[in-house]
């Protein structure tokens, strides 16, 4: 049966909804406005063509020497990387208004020096269709788009078990294949606008890529981290040789010895055009995916837990990464 309009409204099962939303994150982001006031600075980077914000915060200093960039879902049903971040940012901003130290160093002087910018999601509108489906969304012609992508994919009823695998965003594009790091060589295997892998009609024209892009462009990171899922497996090589490879493969064994997930140097087997890759390609940040988790994603709420205690110190060593790399210059 083809998914049109009839169809939709007479025959779809509702879909239920799971997992940490953007509405959500709304909610934690404004408690964090209050409770860490002077420490967490939040700000709208841009909407997404459906209407949703993509958010910053930012711990640190304006005037830092030091910055530093860790951002989660860039797909969408790759969302518990959302509140994982988030969680770790509490967690972080907490222990410098505790005023704590780790490994010798007060938190207070990882928020003078190094300034983290934390962008929790920045794909909410394949976040909404991965946890809600395409009625979710807010505008009729991206809920008519999504729908017709499911159509020519086959999608069957229930049309949640469809949807709840949906990476790319509202437009069909799957945004960690959208940066310019051999994309135009890239085959995406479906040329079209579809629920993963469609790597767009150019480099960097999705606005979710986009804001990425000018961001790092603007603030010339020291260190870059995407959360994805799943894996537990930190890869940290796109072909980079010298100097920055010695760096990056250095700072991929120290969040691997916190987290306990393995790094991975084989980027020949991946698919390429990530943010990542075009970090390291094009502006030389040493830079990782992490890949949290061990089952297929959407990840199982019962792994969060362990996920949480593996990646609790991944902001710190970051820090000190930087700090270590410049002590020993």
């Amino acid at each position: 049966m083809d998914i049109n309009a009839r169809n939709v409204r007479e025959n779809r099962q509702i879909l239920q909804f799971s997992g940490y939303s953007y509405q959500d994150l709304k909610n934690d982001l404004h408690i964090y406005s209050r409770i860490f006031e002077k420490i967490v600075q939040i700000t709208t980077l841009a909407r997404t063509i459906d209407g949703r914000e993509i958010f910053q915060a930012r711990i640190g200093k304006p005037d830092a020497r030091h910055k530093i960039l860790i951002f989660a879902g860039i797909h969408g049903r790759e969302y518990m990387t959302c509140q994982l971040l988030m969680d770790l940012t509490a967690s972080f901003a907490r222990a410098i208004l505790e005023k704590q130290t780790y490994r010798g160093y007060s938190y207070q002087t990882f928020f003078d020096t190094c300034s983290l910018f934390l962008l929790p999601m920045v794909n909410p509108d394949g976040v909404t269709i991965s946890q809600m489906g395409p009625d979710a969304l807010n505008k009729e012609e991206n809920r008519r788009r999504v729908w017709e992508i499911a159509r020519k994919e086959g999608a069957r009823m229930p049309w949640k078990q469809y949807f709840k695998y949906w990476k790319s965003n509202a437009e069909g594009i799957d945004v960690n294949r959208n940066f310019d790091a051999l994309w135009e060589s890239y085959y995406d295997g479906v040329q079209k606008p579809a629920s993963e892998h469609y790597k767009g009609p150019s480099a960097g024209c999705t606005l979710e890529a986009d804001t990425l892009i000018q961001l790092t462009l603007k603030e010339k990171f020291d260190r870059t981290i995407s959360y994805h899922s799943s894996g537990a497996v930190i890869y940290w090589s796109f072909g980079q040789r010298g100097e920055l490879a010695k760096k990056t493969q250095s700072f991929a064994k120290r969040i691997s010895d916190i987290t306990g997930y393995t790094p991975d140097d084989n980027y020949e087997e991946l698919d390429p055009a990530g943010y990542k890759d075009w970090a390291l390609l094009k502006q030389n940040i040493p830079s990782l995916t992490i890949e949290i988790g061990r089952a297929e994603s959407p990840l199982p709420p019962s792994a969060y837990k362990k996920i949480r205690k593996e990646n609790q110190f991944v902001f710190e060593e970051t820090i000190l990464d930087i700090l270590v790399s410049i002590h020993s210059r």
